[in-house]
């Protein structure tokens, strides 16, 4: 049965890309359930596994290791950033008089995306001057 499924620490960080330091790291702080069994014989499960995978993903989000307990990753909208929370926003200069601003933390958008993204929309913006043009002639 694949519940019964026991990883050794170094299979978690294997699967999860997580190294095995981070994992020990999540474990202490309580962000991770401590593993299963005794001494040598401790082991992990699907449930460790998948407490793992949910911080990537949602650290992937920008979601702050002390929310990712309580987050609903169910839910539409990220939880308010506590007053005085420091966060870093994308500015992309789209042309004259126009920068289109990213919330890194709500976008979700990786920064490997950010460039193909951007010419998308510098493609749509020339466009739109273009007909504007046109359309006013």
């Amino acid at each position: 049965m694949e519940s019964d499924k026991k990883f050794r620490l170094e299979d978690l960080a294997e699967l999860t890309g997580i190294p095995r330091r981070t994992i020990r790291f999540y474990i202490q702080k309580g962000y991770v359930a401590p593993p299963l069994g005794q001494k040598r014989g401790s082991y992990y499960t699907n449930e460790h596994l998948e407490e793992l995978l949910k911080i990537k993903r949602l650290s992937h989000k920008n979601v702050r290791l002390k929310e990712i307990t309580s987050y609903d990753e169910d839910s539409i909208a990220l939880p308010e950033p506590e007053v005085g929370t420091i966060s870093w926003c994308s500015h992309i200069f789209l042309g004259s008089g126009m920068t289109l601003v990213l919330d890194n933390r709500k976008a979700e958008i990786k920064a490997e995306a950010l460039p193909e993204m951007t010419e998308k929309i510098i493609e749509l913006v020339q466009e739109y001057k273009q007909n504007k043009g046109k359309n006013n002639e």
